[in-house]
């Protein structure tokens, strides 16, 4: 059976059959260039986007100018869940990373579905949790002063979420580096110390994790 757009959704998979075809007939496919702008801070928030190719940076503009990764987007996740849930304005700005294909569930006709089916409300909150998670995680790098650190603590975490000590980068290195509030160089350079102690071994995007505990 051909895999649908829905089928890795975290909101939309877990639903019964009449859901998933409701949401399959209002998704709207749109294809985004790489460096491309998908929606911009303070733009009015009107759906959510599910990633089928590509991936994406959730990113902010701080006060003083700088951006700040928030997280990066792959294949079969979902980001924008808070205009679903009321969001006026979207908090941050997505760029496509790559050229990407999006499928886009606008507000309007969410809401539609959510009336008929108040079960999808479970599925948002779960979602906005995660993300929440995830900002928990980018203020535990901001805090944290030493770049080892703030790797290791990354790695730890792709560790957890993969399953396994083969671990696969979330993202471009120079998008993983800001993400964890640091110059691509610094990342390298900290990756590269890793491996020489015996710790990882690398192959581009690929992370093999030689220790059981990476903190020893």
């Amino acid at each position: 059976m051909k895999e649908r757009p829905t089928d890795k959704c975290p909101i939309c998979s877990s639903h019964e059959e009449k859901v998933t075809s409701q949401v399959l007939k209002l998704l709207q496919k749109k294809q985004y260039a790489k460096n491309s702008m998908i929606f911009e801070q303070q733009e009015d928030a009107k759906g959510l986007f599910l990633v089928e190719k590509g991936s994406v940076k959730i990113s902010k503009i701080s006060a003083a100018g700088k951006e700040i990764v928030l997280q990066i987007v792959n294949a079969g996740n979902t980001f924008g869940e808070g205009s679903l849930l009321g969001q006026e304005k979207y908090a941050d700005n997505a760029t496509a990373l790559e050229a990407s294909t999006i499928f886009y569930l606008a507000k309007k006709d969410f809401q539609a579905i959510l009336s008929e089916n108040p079960s999808l409300y479970e599925s948002v909150v779960k979602s906005l949790v995660r993300w929440m998670n995830n900002l928990n995680q980018v203020i535990e790098n901001i805090n944290t002063p030493s770049a080892k650190e703030r790797v290791l603590l990354y790695l730890t975490r792709l560790r957890e979420e993969q399953g396994q000590p083969l671990v696969q980068l979330s993202g471009k290195k120079h998008d993983v580096a800001l993400m964890l509030g640091l110059r691509p160089e610094t990342f390298s350079r900290t990756l590269a110390d890793l491996e020489e102690e015996g710790v990882i071994t690398m192959n581009h995007k690929m992370i093999q994790i030689m220790k059981s505990d990476i903190y020893t």
